[in-house]
């Protein structure tokens, strides 16, 4: 780690909300010469601009037109204001978007909807070259029913991650000035005036997105820790959503790459009991699925492709399979030509129809999306998550690549090793006919000492070149 725990923090357009403070949620701010850049937020993010949201949530009762009036001034005054001006796509992006939130969970009536369409597309008029009115006026009617609960502000603003440097290619290792760079943006968003008051719903989402994004690239145990740090910031913080940060917690600790993947234990279709840990030397793909799931299915001519292409390697393929009933994925199996082998998940659900997606296995690994795929290295690390089709042939044929040269060199190193022993051995080794110190005759035996005698001797002793050369290689 190059830095202890030092992030980067906050600096607002606008109007400052300045450095966090260190140790508000684990992070101290960012030490001199850390030399990453300073996150920045929209001015629009950086304060209230709006009537509080609360005041908003009402139920699904009608929206007044007294709160709506204020609720426009307030819009005039954000969408004219000189640091929305500065930069007017992305300012406005945030105010409309704070705007339109506020009208999700009251009834708006038609004729009030006409007034903010009106409003819109005056709106529209003096800033012509802007997409973001017109996508945002498209919004009004699919906002004016009554939503049960107001969408999130943070979920929106952790859009703003443009930044191609800020993630590592697909599978390789994240730099410590990444992973510094996401706690602090989201210790700066959750932290935000129109964050507040909804933590729990909110963090919710917005560490939702922290470990989906850690699932891009593989995570240190170092950064582990830090991440880990962080969250135990939060809990003590936030005391009331500790199930929710613990829950994201085990996410981290467990089903990043990076991270040692859990064990899995259970019955395949044929009711005998297998274990994951099996499996350790190989290159594993586990493949959550279903019969019942339809982009799984499209997954099964790729998936007869590899165990071909993948025959009598040390590649295998293992299924996790959420069907209720067990007849169903034995005859799809069977009739697709899938050969790998496969827990069936589905016996922790008796009382499932067609769908047993909440099995102990699924359950264990947080499964929430089907398919969904894990990629183990022969060390049972987790190195890929969700790959599919050909992106999953390409991150299996790489690994199994990059495990084949490492054996090859392992076993030309352990070579070289033996010959330099034997070879040391054999030159040290001493003589039989060496000479006795004295009145410098030759000691009594079969006559003088021979130079040479007691030199190793190229033979039986030693190393035999290629004698042992591919053995173990793929």
């Amino acid at each position: 780690m190059r830095k202890p725990l030092a992030v980067v923090c906050a600096l607002i357009v606008g109007f400052a909300l300045g450095m966090l403070l260190p140790g508000r949620t684990g992070v101290p701010a960012a030490a001199e010469g850390d030399g990453d850049p300073a996150l920045e937020i929209p001015a629009a993010a950086a304060r209230m601009w709006f009537p509080p949201a609360e005041q908003f949530d009402n139920g699904g009762a009608p929206l007044s037109d007294e709160s709506l009036e204020e609720l426009l001034a307030a819009l005039d005054v954000a969408m004219t204001a000189e640091e929305t001006l500065a930069d007017f796509e992305r300012e406005a992006d945030v105010h409309l978007w704070n705007f339109m939130r506020r009208l999700a969970v009251p009834v708006v009536g038609e004729e009030q909807q006409e007034r903010i369409k009106a409003y819109l597309d005056a709106l529209a008029e003096k800033h012509p070259e802007s997409r973001t009115i017109e996508h945002r006026k498209r919004l009004v009617d699919s906002y004016a029913g009554h939503t049960p609960q107001m969408p999130s502000f943070s979920n929106f603003v952790l859009l703003f991650r443009s930044d191609g440097k800020r993630y590592p290619d697909p599978g390789e290792p994240f730099e410590d000035a990444q992973v510094d760079r996401m706690l602090a943006e989201l210790d700066v968003i959750l932290n935000l005036p129109e964050s507040t008051g909804r933590f729990d719903y909110d963090a919710g989402l917005s560490l939702r997105n922290l470990v989906f994004r850690l699932r891009r690239g593989l995570v240190s145990d170092d950064q582990t820790a830090r991440i880990v740090a962080y969250l135990d910031g939060l809990g003590e913080r936030f005391p009331d959503a500790v199930e929710k940060i613990d829950e994201h917690r085990f996410l981290v600790e467990n089903l990043t790459p990076g991270r040692i993947a859990p064990n899995i234990v259970g019955k395949d279709t044929e009711g005998i009991e297998f274990e994951l840990e099996d499996y350790r030397g190989k290159i594993v793909a586990l493949l959550f699925s279903g019969e019942w799931c339809g982009p799984c299915r499209a997954e099964y001519p790729y998936q007869r492709a590899m165990l071909e292409a993948f025959r009598d390697r040390d590649v295998v393929l293992l299924g996790i399979n959420s069907d209720a009933v067990l007849d169903t994925i034995v005859q799809a199996k069977e009739r697709e030509r899938l050969g790998y082998r496969t827990w069936w998940d589905g016996h922790g659900q008796p009382d499932a129809g067609l769908v047993a997606a909440d099995g102990p296995i699924a359950t264990q690994w947080r499964v929430d999306g089907w398919p969904t795929t894990y990629v183990l290295d022969e060390e049972g690390v987790i190195r890929h998550i969700d790959r599919r089709g050909g992106s999953l042939f390409a991150a299996l044929d790489r690994l199994l690549k990059d495990k084949t040269w490492r054996e090859q060199l392992e076993e030309a190193e352990a070579e070289e090793e033996a010959d330099e022993s034997d070879s040391g051995t054999e030159e040290g080794s001493p003589g039989t006919d060496r000479a006795t110190p004295g009145n410098g005759e030759a000691a009594p035996g079969d006559g003088e000492a021979t130079p040479g005698d007691s030199e190793a001797t190229p033979g039986a002793g030693g190393a035999t070149p290629g004698a042992d050369q591919g053995a173990g290689r793929l």
